[in-house]
């Protein structure tokens, strides 16, 4: 999408100042930010000064309080005894105005020193996933009800994230800087890569690598995985292991599978290890070897394709997730 720098602007104002966005509005400002990431830094910089300023609530009031008095005194003059309804609701409204001041004056406040220490924070509240971008433009999808913290002390230190509940991060390479996961009981530490921390379950963690090298430290020990590992915590022990559906942990799917002179045997395991379709060949049609291009998006069309291949026949152990191939 191509922004306006008037769009823009008026986006970073409402990011910045932690008003409501939209979900367009949050994609756009989040692109961008990804894109501009350095633009960004300095603008976050720039609003967020070292000593943020000290506001005296009690004087605010005191100062409030006096043009309240004055106030008093001109609608006096204004308005008769008859018209003190009409007086009493004007003084309520410039009450009420006069709080909405001061509570933006200490939000306004609050979030200038939130923002001098670098840390940030996302939740994902809805029944979905969502992708959000660090300031430091790596990506995390939030899975229902995950939330994390983004803490940043410096282009020297480490960037720090601790995560409640599951999340899928791409992390992006910055100059050696570590970027450092902390759920459940176990620190995961990497330089840049692309990995799922699943800490949703109390007691439970989990660390599936799906590119690059990602290293997983517990209370007892600490172990080192790839691409295509995972490390899971059973009884405060990390075991390590390949993973041996990843598009099922990482909740991709092809649309198709190809193969050339395949045992069905075969073929009807990768189906199972991608999908969970479970089909079970009879043990004289094991060896069949078949050449095919499946399609993964339609259960009962891949049964009646393998059947056909196999010159064999097909029964409906349980509808979409369980069959049988026998002669």
């Amino acid at each position: 999408m191509k922004y306006t720098e008037d769009y823009i602007n008026e986006l970073l104002a409402k990011y910045i100042a932690g008003e409501t966005l939209s979900r367009q509005e949050t994609d756009d400002i989040q692109e961008w930010i990804a894109s501009h990431t350095q633009e960004y830094n300095r603008l976050v910089k720039l609003v967020s000064p070292q000593k943020p300023p000290v506001f005296n609530t009690e004087k605010a009031w005191e100062r409030i309080e006096q043009h309240i008095d004055r106030s008093i005194s001109q609608e006096k003059k204004v308005y008769s005894i008859t018209d003190g309804k009409k007086k009493r609701v004007s003084m309520s409204v410039f009450y009420v105005a006069a709080s909405v001041i001061i509570l933006m004056v200490v939000s306004t406040l609050f979030f200038l020193k939130s923002q001098q220490t670098e840390e940030m924070w996302y939740a994902n509240h809805s029944t979905v996933k969502e992708k959000i971008y660090l300031p430091d433009s790596s990506s995390v999808i939030l899975y229902p009800n995950a939330n994390v913290s983004y803490k940043s002390r410096g282009d020297k230190y480490a960037r720090e994230i601790k995560l409640n509940g599951k999340a899928f991060f791409d992390v992006r390479k910055m100059n050696g800087r570590a970027f450092k996961v902390e759920a459940e009981r176990i620190l995961v530490e990497v330089l840049g890569t692309s990995f799922l921390v699943d800490a949703a379950n109390d007691g439970k963690a989990g660390v599936y690598v799906k590119t690059g090298i990602v290293s997983v430290k517990s209370e007892n020990n600490k172990v080192v995985i790839k691409a295509n590992q995972k490390a899971e915590l059973e009884h405060n022990v990390l075991k390590t292991g390949s993973i041996e559906n990843p598009f099922q942990i990482f909740e991709e799917q092809p649309r198709s599978l190809s193969f050339t002179n395949v045992a069905i045997a075969d073929v009807a395991a990768k189906i199972e290890q991608v999908i969970g379709l479970k089909i079970d060949v009879e043990k004289k049609l094991q060896n069949n070897k078949i050449t095919s291009k499946i399609n993964l998006d339609d259960v009962d069309a891949i049964v009646v394709e393998l059947a056909f291949l196999c010159d064999c026949k097909y029964e409906v152990i349980e509808p979409g997730k369980h069959y049988k191939l026998y002669k």
